[in-house]
């Protein structure tokens, strides 16, 4: 990797703003380099001014590597990034497979559920079974509230699933 690349990236995992637009300017950097991986880092440490700068760059795609932006983010629990990125058009939070909700579900984090859930192409079907393994009460419950989750579904899954996981 290019140094100027290398200073990117790690500008972009550390949240520094300034650095991320002056590289930004730099044609030696590609900010689209290895899937993205730039965006995916600022999304996985929640820095929301450094994924704005991100997202308003042509060359940045956050669908890239079956939109591990969102997933990251979404793995994390930040809120606000996740909020950015379901703004962006470019974002599809049911990629891989609607991996956004499962991490979400899976880790706990009931603000970024909630967001998710309101994005009517998320599908919560199968993220009850996550947050059951797991033993996220506040994700349960907030699921079981959606219309669309079926506890039953799949041959009672969601039990399964909450058995196995204690």
């Amino acid at each position: 990797m290019k140094p100027q690349q290398e200073k990117f990236q790690t500008a972009c995992a550390k949240g520094d703003v300034d650095v991320v637009r002056l590289l930004l300017a730099d044609n030696q950097v590609n900010p689209a380099y290895n899937k993205s991986m730039a965006i995916r880092l600022a999304c996985l440490e929640g820095h929301v001014d450094v994924v704005r700068l991100l997202l308003a760059d042509p060359r940045v795609n956050p669908a890239k590597n079956d939109n591990g932006a969102i997933q990251c983010a979404c793995e994390q629990g930040h809120v606000d990034v996740v909020r950015l990125l379901l703004a962006d058009r470019r974002v599809n939070p049911t990629a891989n497979r609607n991996h956004a909700i499962y991490v979400a579900c899976g880790n706990g984090h009931v603000d970024v559920v909630r967001l998710l859930l309101t994005d009517r192409r998320v599908d919560p079907t199968r993220a009850m079974w996550w947050a059951c393994w797991y033993g996220h009460i506040d994700v349960v419950r907030l699921l079981l509230a959606d219309s669309r989750v079926n506890p039953a579904d799949n041959y009672n899954m969601t039990i399964r699933y909450a058995c196995v996981g204690g």
